[in-house]
C-alpha cells in the first residue's frame, strides 16, 4: 500500500513564501512588459534650455509624486541657488561700478555690511540673518540696476523667484513647494529616468545633460528612440553659455538641433521642438533686438513677440532637411497648464506616429 505525501496547509511558512514568489515573478514579467510596450522619449538640448524643468514638470504632471525625502533633497540645491545668486549680484554691482561709465552711481550697492555677510557665506546655511541680508540688498536701486544688466553675465533664471520667497527660505524649519523645485537649477550628470502613464498609455522619458562636457553621453540612449524632445531657450538669443562665458546660446543650439536631425541612429525617431521660456524672451525682446544674436542678425521686422517668434522658429525649420517633419512649440517650463497642453499634443504625436509606422491609423486605437 503506497502512501502519499500530504498537501502544504494554505497557510503555512512555505506556501506563504511560494505564493509571495510567484507574485513577484508576475509584476516583473508585467513591468517588463510595460518597459517594452513603453514609448521612449528622449529629452536632448543645451545646458540652461530649461530641458530639466520641462522635464521635473512632466514628473510632477504624469509620474509619480515627490515623496517627502526626495522635496527635502532639493533644500540644499535652492539654499545654495538663492546665496550663489546674490554673490554673483553684489560681485558684478561693484564691478560695474568701477568699469561702467557713471557705473559709481548707477551700480554700486549701498549696503556694505549686507554684502559682507552674503560674501562671507558658505552657501549651505540660510539662516535669518543672511535672509536678511538678501532682502535688504535686493531691495537696492544698485543691485536691481546690476540684475536688468544680466545678459552680460551668468546668473540662474530662477533668481528674483528666490529673493521674492526669501523671508520662507530663510526661516526656520521651512521646506520646498512643488514650483520651489520645480526652479531649481543643478546640472544634470549622466541620465534621469521617469516613466508615467497618460490614458493608458506608456511613457518613459529620459533627461541628459547638455553641458558640452555631458554630450559626448547621449549616443548609447538613441537606440529604439520614438520620439526626441529637443529643447532650447529663445530668451538665450543676447546670452552665452555657462561653460565658456561666449558661445552665444543660440547660435549653439541651433549648430546642435541640426547635429541632433543628422544624427543617423534617430531618423526614425519623430522630432518635437520645444523654444522655451517665452515668458523671459517676451521681457528681453523690449530692451535687446533679436538681431544682436549672430545666427539672427537678418531679422528686420517689427520686433513684436509674434514677428520674432517666427523668425526663429525659420531658423531652426531650415536646419530640418526635407521632407523630414518637425513639430515646434514655444513654451514656458514653469507654467503648468502650458506644459500640460503641449505635452497632450505632443502625446497624440507620437501614438499617431507609432501607428503609422505599424501601418494603422487613429480609428483603429
Amino acid at each position: 500500500m503506497g502512501l502519499c505525501a500530504s498537501a502544504e496547509p494554505p497557510g503555512s511558512a512555505e506556501n506563504k513564501k511560494r505564493n509571495q514568489r510567484i507574485e513577484e515573478a508576475l509584476r516583473k514579467a508585467h513591468q517588463k512588459e510595460e518597459n517594452e510596450d513603453a514609448k521612449k522619449m528622449l529629452l536632448l538640448g543645451a545646458g540652461q534650455s530649461g530641458k530639466s524643468t520641462l522635464f521635473k514638470q512632466t514628473q510632477l504632471l504624469y509620474g509619480k509624486k515627490l515623496k517627502k525625502e526626495e522635496m527635502e533633497s532639493y533644500i540644499p540645491i535652492i539654499v545654495g541657488n538663492t546665496i550663489s545668486s546674490m554673490q554673483t549680484l553684489v560681485e558684478k554691482s561693484e564691478e560695474f561700478a568701477s568699469e561702467k561709465k557713471d557705473g559709481k552711481d548707477k551700480y554700486m550697492h549701498s549696503c556694505t555690511e549686507e554684502a559682507k555677510i552674503v560674501l562671507a557665506s558658505d552657501r549651505e546655511t540660510l539662516n535669518s540673518e543672511l535672509g536678511a541680508a538678501i532682502k535688504t540688498l535686493w531691495a537696492d536701486p544698485g543691485i536691481q540696476n546690476t540684475f536688468n544688466e544680466k545678459h552680460e553675465f551668468q546668473l540662474i533664471d530662477s533668481a528674483s523667484y528666490y529673493f521674492s520667497r526669501i523671508d520662507d527660505i530663510s526661516s526656520e524649519g521651512w521646506f520646498p513647494n512643488e514650483e520651489d523645485v520645480l526652479r531649481s537649477r543643478a546640472r544634470t550628470t549622466g541620465i534621469v529616468t521617469t516613466q508615467f502613464v497618460v490614458q493608458e498609455h506608456h511613457f518613459k522619458m529620459f533627461d541628459v545633460g547638455g553641458q558640452k562636457s555631458e554630450r559626448k553621453k547621449w549616443v548609447p540612449f538613441f537606440e529604439g528612440v520614438d520620439c526626441v524632445l529637443f529643447v532650447a531657450a529663445i530668451s538665450g538669443y543676447n546670452k552665452t553659455l555657462f561653460e565658456d562665458g561666449v558661445t552665444n546660446r543660440i547660435v549653439d543650439a541651433l549648430s546642435l538641433f541640426e547635429k541632433t536631425v543628422g544624427e543617423k541612429m534617430l531618423q526614425k525617431s519623430s522630432l518635437v521642438l520645444f523654444l522655451n521660456k517665452k515668458d523671459l524672451f517676451a521681457e528681453e525682446i523690449k530692451r535687446f533686438p533679436i538681431s544682436v544674436c549672430p545666427a539672427l542678425k537678418d531679422y528686420d521686422g517689427d520686433g513684436s513677440f509674434e514677428s520674432c517668434a517666427k523668425f526663429i522658429i525659420g531658423k531652426f525649420e531650415d536646419v530640418v532637411p526635407q521632407p523630414r517633419a518637425v513639430t515646434i512649440h514655444v513654451t514656458c517650463a514653469t507654467d503648468r497648464k502650458n506644459v500640460e497642453v503641449v505635452f497632450n499634443s505632443v502625446r497624440e504625436h507620437v501614438l499617431t506616429a507609432s501607428l503609422a509606422a505599424a501601418g494603422l491609423t487613429q480609428e483603429f486605437i
